[in-house]
């Protein structure tokens, strides 16, 4: 009799775009492709209070006076995150709005 495979935990599936938050889910800015990728982690990130990001800190600054105009700004410069293959930094950057 052959032994279990871990294959099965190794190659967790995503949390998939249906478990993505409403707001990104539904967003504007973000691409199908966009959506995918942060549908791929195995489970839904929480917010890291050890990520560290000048144009963060600064996004969040100029833009706090508007938080819609702020959305959009994070949501773009995930898209920019997304597209250099930094899906993690992405989510960093999106759950800072919650």
């Amino acid at each position: 009799m052959k032994g279990v495979s871990n294959e099965a935990a190794v190659n967790k599936p995503g949390i998939g775009i249906t478990a993505l938050p409403a707001d990104i889910r539904n967003s504007n800015i973000l691409t199908n492709e966009n959506l995918g990728l942060l549908a791929s982690v195995p489970e839904l990130p929480f917010v890291n209070a050890a990520f560290e990001d000048d144009r963060l800190k600064n996004i969040i600054q100029y833009y706090s006076i508007d938080p819609a105009e702020m959305e959009k700004e994070l949501h773009y410069y995930a898209t920019g995150l997304l597209d250099a293959g930094k899906i993690n930094e992405a989510w960093q950057v999106l759950l800072a709005l919650n």
